[in-house]
């Protein structure tokens, strides 16, 4: 009953606030980008996913983004996680564990924009373990990265993400990379297909990843995207809404 009801009250603000009609989400997809929330304007994102593979089924509400503007060039993040509920079946042993992840904060800011330039922005994010137990990487973890946008047309650009995660007690360091062509299929719908990939000490991912946007006339703009991890055969399902406030 409370995921259901923590759902109901995100939408019914989205729909009834969307007033920041040049708002430009991180959502879909792995990457952020580089875009900067403007000043004095709240975003507010959100969404649902569903991942599987042979051994594992999660369900994760929530995906909550905060965005408020400092200024033109400066934002803070606050990413409160998702509520999920994970089913494990190995060597005949099932088991359902279910909680809060991590929440993180961060600040994103633009070094390069204008016309004929890519537009790059720096992203620093701290992740706090506050998670349930099985949701939670157990230490403080920072990110850093490069976040790069390139419009090639009207209608066709690409985006491109850079980032490392520190080591810390219980976490191994990490590279992020991203690299997602975009295109316009119409005013209001657009579409992506890109790659992401994870690379730990001893252990890789590789996303094959796409989806689509929907601008609403309010500003709201809804989502859906998917991902398949080439090397470890699991698959992702998501859909959700941003909106500028």
């Amino acid at each position: 009953m409370k995921k259901i009801l923590f759902t109901a009250v995100i939408v019914f603000l989205a729909w009834q606030a969307g007033i920041a009609q040049n708002y430009q989400s991180d959502r879909p997809g792995i990457g952020n980008g580089s875009f900067i929330t403007p000043k004095s304007a709240l975003g507010l994102e959100a969404g649902v996913q569903y991942s599987n593979s042979e051994i594992i089924d999660q369900f994760d509400i929530g995906q909550l983004l905060l965005r408020y503007g400092l200024s033109n060039k400066l934002e803070i993040r606050a990413s409160l996680g998702s509520y999920s509920t994970l089913k494990t079946d190995f060597r005949s042993e099932s088991n359902t564990f279910d909680g809060f992840q991590d929440i993180g904060f961060g600040l994103k800011y633009n070094l390069i924009s204008g016309d004929g330039k890519p537009s790059i922005s720096a992203l620093a994010e701290v992740s706090l373990p506050v998670g349930s137990e099985f949701f939670t990487n157990e230490d403080t973890v920072p990110t850093i990265g490069l976040l790069a946008d390139y419009s090639l047309t009207d209608r066709f650009g690409i985006s491109s993400n850079i980032g490392y995660s520190f080591r810390t007690e219980n976490v191994n360091d990490s590279w992020l990379l991203t690299i997602t062509p975009g295109f316009s299929i119409t005013s209001t719908v657009g579409g992506f297909l890109g790659y992401a990939g994870n690379y730990f000490a001893g252990y890789e991912q590789h996303w094959v990843e796409g989806g689509f946007t929907v601008s609403l006339e309010n500003g709201v703009q809804l989502d859906g995207n998917f991902g398949f991890d080439t090397e470890n055969d699991t698959v992702f399902l998501g859909a959700g809404f941003s909106v500028g406030l």
